[in-house]
């Protein structure tokens, strides 16, 4: 019996199989380089304890486990933390970046490349059996295409046209309504926080915005072009094939973007795939139909599951969610 964890910034995802997926478990953030070693650790139990009632069993049963973690890779301080709170839960636990957990779930064993656009956002390449990272470089300088960069972008775009720089926009408002208060006594209180999940949940709201509110589509097409650019980056890898090259992420379910993206990709996935890439790593699936059953199990164990609190967190980015769980 396989236990395999997807801990990213925004949630975490827990899948107890054997043949087939038993449980699913979904809560907040396991990203300790994002809210801390304890909340991560506790958010990741959460996820798992969900996975192990709704598939009733217990831990004691569980005989190999796999952890997908945001933070892995990053630094050598980081790695160690990571395996770390892993290594705590399961003695025996294998430890990957999240990344690989997404490379595996949309590639599988094969050489190809995946590029993630959630919370934040990373690409990687397996090359000759090599594995290359590309982005992640955190959302101060980097995360383009993510939901962070799209809130984050959004905000800036509303100052402009607060300033007059660019053209009205209902942003200035709806920022106002979303985080509850006065536009300039909003950007000041975010960005001496600097919650990148709390803005990255504005993200939804812009993408909502863009139907009408033509700055916002400005801010959408920037993120659609800069994902488009690292498709066609990873696709120069394996000469402009695109069924080497797949998209994974909260961002995909953007249907301007999906469907700006749809025809440069091999298949877009949604983020709380990603977890299905820890039992392909154990299990060495390398059959797309095996996978696309497991992604098909998934979603319907999400959907017919009695807990209301998992249908809750698929749409995590969801500000209240994210409040909730702070």
């Amino acid at each position: 019996m396989i236990l395999s964890v997807d801990g990213g910034a925004t949630k975490t995802v827990a899948i107890v199989y054997k043949d087939e997926i038993l449980g699913i478990g979904i809560s907040s953030s396991g990203n300790y380089t994002e809210v801390g070693e304890v909340e991560a650790k506790n958010n990741i139990l959460d996820a798992i304890n969900e996975a192990l009632t709704n598939a009733s069993v217990s831990m004691k049963e569980i005989d190999r486990a796999i952890f997908s973690l945001a933070g892995i890779g990053d630094s050598k301080k980081f790695t160690e933390i990571g395996e770390n709170i892993a290594k705590s839960i399961f003695k025996n636990a294998v430890v990957i970046n999240d990344g690989v957990g997404a490379l595996r779930a949309t590639n599988m064993l094969n050489d190809g490349g995946v590029f993630a656009p959630g919370t934040g956002s990373v690409g990687y390449i397996q090359k000759n059996g090599i594995i290359q990272r590309i982005g992640g470089w955190g959302w101060f300088f980097g995360d383009e295409g993510s939901a962070s960069w799209i809130s984050r972008t959004a905000i800036t775009y509303a100052i402009r046209s607060i300033d007059k720089i660019e053209e009205e926009s209902k942003l200035p408002e709806e920022i106002e309504k979303f985080f509850g208060g006065e536009f300039r006594e909003v950007v000041m209180k975010l960005s001496k926080e600097q919650n990148k999940r709390l803005i990255a949940s504005f993200a939804v709201k812009v993408d909502e915005l863009s139907k009408n509110d033509s700055l916002s589509l400005k801010v959408i097409n920037l993120a659609s072009q800069y994902i488009l650019s690292m498709v066609r980056r990873l696709k120069r890898e394996f000469n402009n094939d695109k069924t080497k090259v797949a998209l994974l992420g909260g961002v995909m379910r953007s249907s301007k973007i999906s469907q700006d993206l749809q025809n440069e990709v091999n298949r877009i996935f949604y983020g709380y795939h990603a977890a299905i890439g820890g039992i392909i790593t154990l299990e060495k699936i390398n059959d797309e139909d095996i996978r696309d059953n497991l992604v098909k199990q998934f979603n319907n164990k999400l959907y017919k599951e009695p807990d209301e609190r998992l249908k809750k967190f698929l749409f995590i980015e969801n500000k209240e969610e994210i409040l909730h769980g702070l």
